[in-house]
């Protein structure tokens, strides 16, 4: 059996170097019979390894004289160094677990290296980061970004992604108090205690769901009613579908989705929870000639593909994929969809704009263009009391009410 550190080693590796997501390497990378416990903990110290990549890199770095060229040894030093500072490992363990690591990864020639080095690194008291990317764990143009759109937030922001998050479920009936504590201004969102209840039998048989307080503002601020046609565009895994069906049963949903295996991923979320939606769609939203049938929404729920910024504590593996160059894509993307989806809906219907993102340019400026070339539409006022005021729309700031950022805009299509 391959020994954990070895395989966690393997994760980040593919994560930092061949650009695969933390979840996909995890699958790729664990055996299927791979112990549950030691599969546990390989997932813990690769997220945190993710979480304080450049400080845990800067660490090790420190001490070696010149760049080290293989990057799966690099990968081992992290991992080893994630478990000294955020793990509690002893000192020694570290040392020697990390020798046999690489004894096992045919890196005979680094063992030497790698003992001098941890030594040294898991002593160094005086460490100090040396510019901001080490000190807050992100990419210097992440944090150049966020000074400019919330320059009273950026630090709440930072230090929030790099927390773990607390599990968050969607109840539709009220939970014992024992088990969690109920989120007052959303009476169906509940912050569990027991982290294990992801998991649980009484989640597998749809008595609750896990979702993010954030995100269940988006079926609370589109408010079905009886007998509403709505669509809920770029909808996978189901989340919001299966709530907007949990506040009313008797709307007809149709659930869009590009991906066919993510669609098949909705249609397992909403039989658990034994809910029915009217037409399930693998369909492009930015092509909607080529799926609409031709009877306009009533409402329309639009949560666009985005950089994910508002979701980095959950997803930590963001903060080493998402490049800068990736987010002028991204917003054109999101226009051409906004643009494909607005004409689908209904004279005095509402589009409720959505985004798990904190950056202005994918949110209230995307509003903001949208609204400049189509007149026949007009922006709502949205009352969150936990989100902050922007020109368009409300933003949740990541970590208020230990929720994760999400960004909403209702917008209503005038005669």
């Amino acid at each position: 059996m391959m020994q954990p550190r070895v395989l966690a080693t393997q994760v980040l590796y593919q994560v930092v170097y061949k650009q695969q997501h933390l979840k996909l390497a995890l699958q790729s990378c664990c055996p299927t019979d791979y112990p549950p416990q030691d599969k546990a903990w390989v997932q813990h110290v690769c997220y945190q390894s993710l979480r304080h990549h450049q400080n845990l890199n800067a660490r090790w770095q420190k001490f070696i004289t010149k760049p080290l060229k293989d990057h799966l040894v690099g990968c081992l030093l992290t991992i080893s160094l994630a478990q000294k500072f955020h793990l509690d490992t002893p000192d020694h363990a570290v040392v020697n677990e990390a020798v046999k690591a690489a004894r096992k990864l045919k890196k005979n020639w680094a063992t030497g290296l790698i003992n001098k080095v941890l030594k040294l690194a898991t002593a160094d008291a005086d460490f100090v980061a040396q510019n901001e990317s080490e000190q807050y764990n992100h990419p210097q143009w992440w944090i150049d970004l966020l000074k400019k759109d919330w320059p009273d937030h950026w630090q709440q922001i930072l230090s929030a992604n790099n927390q773990m998050p607390p599990l968050w479920v969607r109840s539709p009936k009220p939970m014992n108090p024992e088990q969690g504590t109920q989120y007052q201004p959303l009476p169906s969102a509940w912050m569990l205690h027991d982290k294990q209840a992801s998991t649980s039998d009484a989640m597998l048989a749809g008595a609750y769901s896990v979702q993010d307080a954030a995100a269940q503002y988006a079926a609370w601020l589109l408010a079905p009613q009886p007998g509403e046609l709505i669509l809920d565009a770029c909808a996978a895994p189901g989340g919001k579908s299966g709530h907007l069906l949990e506040m009313c049963n008797d709307i007809k949903l149709h659930v869009l989705e590009k991906d066919p295996a993510r669609l098949q991923l909705v249609s397992q979320n909403l039989k658990r929870l034994n809910l029915h939606a009217e037409r399930l769609v693998a369909g492009d939203a930015s092509q909607p000639k080529a799926w609409f049938q031709g009877t306009k929404y009533d409402k329309i729920l639009l949560d666009v593909p985005c950089s994910a910024a508002g979701v980095v504590r959950r997803n930590p593996d963001i903060k080493v994929l998402r490049q800068a160059e990736h987010l002028k894509p991204l917003t054109q993307l999101q226009q051409q969809i906004l643009s494909a989806i607005a004409p689908l809906l209904k004279v005095g219907g509402t589009l409720l704009y959505a985004t798990c993102s904190v950056f202005r340019s994918e949110n209230e400026r995307q509003i903001k263009k949208f609204l400049k070339t189509h007149s026949n539409y007009e922006h709502q006022t949205i009352n969150i009391k936990a989100a902050e005021n922007c020109l368009y729309g409300q933003q949740i700031i990541t970590g208020t009410d230990q929720m994760d950022g999400f960004y909403y805009c209702q917008l209503k299509r005038k005669q």
